[in-house]
């Protein structure tokens, strides 16, 4: 496989990895192990994070090791008709046609397994429209609902459509959401919920929320009430957070109940850098896009493999 195909793409070079893993595991113990190790083996970016787990654990085996294991097994692969069959639902949603698994079947060529792979990706339309509804929810898109005002939410649906059509990178895809276009903005934006709503749930501790979940894998509800009862994050991490986004002043609340303090613009991981807190707002989320997406920044790029991961194996 030549994952030249896909410079840089927004999914499909981490799934040209992924698909050939799961469609060679010819049971799910495999796939439930090999699973245990992607985060760390896939991305290979260094991880600045503050420990939550037993840093002591022992070392899983890498991926490759797995496998290797398995394969000098001897344990038996999936058939032709299998492989086509799972591939093509699992990368487009679609059924392979009833000439393509007939051609597929009798190649004979030693590397048609991972030119299928490579030829489903490349299909911009149907790739588009199936993974269309994965991005739709985790980013939170929609277009309408019970509970907030008309237009107190902008879908994004047009600009992630053409943003698959066009393979676009992931850091730059993440950029454009942090720092948006009036296409892109609905996910920065949040819900403008009706009526009087707890202080956690103002757009721009949404906005934190989102940020954390989606492309840290941290979830920040918690810290945006109080201090966290289950890992290290604190009420001023969320408003710190929160606060890269704000137009005014945001003062802390804790429980509901306004602290007389207000939040300053801040990064979780000021390891990585800093965001300055008198910068203006434009600056203040440029800088919040740098930090995410740069290279040394190894949980934003293991959290999207984690999740294609669990996308693609049903575990993540």
């Amino acid at each position: 496989m030549d994952p030249s195909r896909f410079p840089n793409g927004i999914t499909q070079s981490i799934l040209c990895v992924s698909v050939v893993i799961f469609l060679i595991a010819p049971t799910c113990d495999l796939r439930a192990q090999a699973q245990v190790d992607v985060a760390v083996r896939v991305a290979t970016r260094p991880l600045a994070l503050r420990p939550l787990v037993n840093t002591f654990a022992p070392e899983p085996p890498s991926i490759d090791t797995i496998i290797g294991d398995r394969a000098a097994a001897n344990q038996p692969r999936v058939d032709d008709g299998a492989f086509i069959r799972r591939v093509s639902l699992d990368l487009i949603g679609l059924m392979p046609t009833a000439d393509a698994v007939e051609k597929f079947a009798a190649d004979s060529s030693v590397d048609k397994r991972e030119k299928l792979v490579v030829d489903l990706l490349a299909d911009e339309l149907a790739y588009a429209e199936h993974w269309l509804t994965f991005w739709n929810d985790l980013l939170r898109n929609d277009y309408s609902g019970t509970g907030y005002i008309d237009g107190g939410r902008a879908p994004i649906t047009a600009w992630l459509y053409r943003s698959l059509r066009e393979n676009k990178p992931y850091d730059k895809l993440v950029r454009e959401l942090i720092v948006p276009t009036t296409e892109s903005e609905g996910f920065s934006r949040g819900i403008k919920w009706r009526g009087r709503i707890n202080a956690s749930q103002v757009v721009e501790l949404q906005f934190a929320q989102n940020v954390g979940q989606v492309f840290l894998g941290l979830n920040l509800k918690c810290a945006s009430c109080h201090d966290s009862f289950v890992d290290t994050l604190k009420l001023t991490d969320a408003y710190g957070l929160a606060a890269v986004v704000a137009e005014s002043p945001l003062e802390i609340h804790r429980c509901d109940l306004p602290q007389g303090s207000f939040a300053s613009a801040a990064f979780l991981y000021p390891e990585l850098g800093t965001i300055d807190p008198a910068a203006s707002r434009p600056e203040r989320l440029e800088q919040l896009a740098e930090l995410l997406t740069k290279k040394e920044n190894g949980r934003f790029s293991r959290t999207v493999v984690n999740r294609l991961w669990q996308k693609m194996m049903g575990r993540g």
